[in-house]
Order: structure tokens, then C-alpha cells, then sequence
């Protein structure tokens, strides 16, 4: 019996796309959280029943995906550009090599790529308060950790940023929202204003204020850096 296995495994980067033709946003050093999946075919152990063991799987392709992870993907030796196919490409080589029956990858970035801001009703039905979120990519780095720290090297993320506030000015959000995403959408954090140390902490904060200085007073703000990790901010009050 015939099989293909996959495993996914995911990295957060930074990149600037120097290629000709790449557009002003995406010429400009931002980031990502991008999935690459790994894809192995072969025959099935008739004693053991499976192909290979997921665990193996991840221990070899672990070094490759860690040489990406938290870093700026220009940087990376032999990376001759940062398109998916490229990053696709790179991963592929390294792991045809060390990987037993390897067939391929397919590397996607995670999170919007432009400016959709989606709306999700409450869970009580009459509270006057709904939840309006957008996604932005963007690099940054944490300088105040030591050296050694993944995250003091430049790196990016896929954001997320989730604000619940009243429902009867949902319009009113969402335009400033727009205002607020064409600052920090494909641009260095670090370089903002106010986001000299960016950190989920000190971002959900930093959005309060942005929009708190636009006359709009949101209840929660929630920013993802991952879909597994998050920061929630109610204010100083």
C-alpha cells in the first residue's frame, strides 16, 4: 500500500522583496508567519502499519525549519529571494538530501495579506458591543532581550488585532481601523513611534492609544502574534 504523509510545520520571518516590479509595501522590510508543509510517499510497513514515524519526521526537518525561524529571511545563505517559490525551493533542497522518501513541500503564508476587517457578533445578543478584527504583516525585533533570544533577532508575524467596542459606531471603528492598519502594515514595528520595544504587550497598548487619541474608547484590545499566543489589554482604568 501506496501513502503520502504530511506534516506541517510553521516559522515566523521577516523580509523585504527586492526583486524588480515588487510593490512599495512589500519592497519595505516587514514579516510573516508562514506554514510549510513536508510531504513524504512511499510504501506502507506491513508489521508496524504506517509509513514513517511522525516523530522522526519532525526531528529531521527540524534544523531546516529552525533556520528560518525568527530570522530575516534575506539574510539566510543560499536564499537567492524571498518569494514562496523560493522559500519553497530552499526548504526542498535541504531536505531531499536528509529526509527519507521526501516527495515535497508547499509553503503559504498564514493571515490576511490586506486589509479585511471582519466583524463577529457578541455572544449576548443584546449587548451593544461588538468585536472587529484585521490582520497585518510586520517585522519586528525585541531589543531589550538578550543576544542568545530568538526573538532579539529580526523576525515577523502574521498579526492579529481584535477590538471590541460599542456596536453603534462599528463604522466608525473600522475607518479608523484603515487609518491605523496603512501605519504598521509591511513596515519595521520597531520603527514606530511609541513601538521602540514592540512587544504584544506594549502593541495592544499602543493601538488603545491610537485610537483612544481618535476619540474612540475601545473596551479590549487583543493582539495575536500567532494563532497560538495572544495579548488582551483593557486600559489603565
Amino acid at each position: 500500500m501506496i501513502v503520502t504523509l504530511y506534516r506541517d510545520f510553521t516559522f515566523e520571518a521577516a523580509h523585504r522583496n527586492c526583486s524588480a516590479g515588487a510593490s512599495e509595501a512589500n519592497s519595505r522590510l516587514h514579516g510573516h508567519s508562514y506554514r510549510a508543509r513536508v510531504k513524504l510517499t512511499g510504501p506502507v510497513d506491513p508489521h508496524l502499519g504506517w509509513l514513517v514515524d511522525f516523530g522522526n519526521i519532525k526531528q529531521i526537518c527540524a534544523p531546516v525549519i529552525g533556520a528560518l525561524d525568527h530570522r530575516n529571511l534575506n539574510d539566510v545563505e543560499g536564499m537567492t529571494s524571498t518569494s514562496l517559490t523560493d522559500v519553497q525551493r530552499w526548504i526542498a533542497t535541504r531536505l531531499c538530501a536528509s529526509v527519507p522518501l521526501f516527495t515535497g513541500c508547499e509553503v503559504a503564508i498564514s493571515g490576511d495579506t490586506c486589509f479585511k476587517p471582519l466583524v463577529r457578533q457578541p455572544d449576548d445578543p443584546v449587548a451593544d458591543i461588538k468585536h472587529v478584527g484585521f490582520g497585518f504583516a510586520a517585522a519586528h525585533f525585541l531589543p531589550q532581550l538578550p543576544q542568545e533570544h530568538k526573538c532579539h533577532r529580526m523576525h515577523g508575524h502574521s498579526f492579529r488585532l481584535t477590538v471590541a467596542g460599542p456596536g453603534s459606531a462599528q463604522e466608525e471603528l473600522i475607518r479608523l481601523l484603515g487609518e491605523i492598519y496603512r501605519g504598521v502594515d509591511h513596515r519595521l514595528l520597531n520603527k514606530i513611534a511609541g513601538l521602540e520595544n514592540p512587544t504584544s504587550e506594549y502593541l495592544a497598548r499602543w493601538f488603545w492609544m491610537q485610537l483612544d487619541g481618535r476619540g474612540y474608547r475601545p473596551g479590549e484590545i487583543l493582539v495575536r502574534e500567532t494563532c497560538t499566543t495572544g495579548c488582551i489589554f483593557r486600559g489603565e482604568d
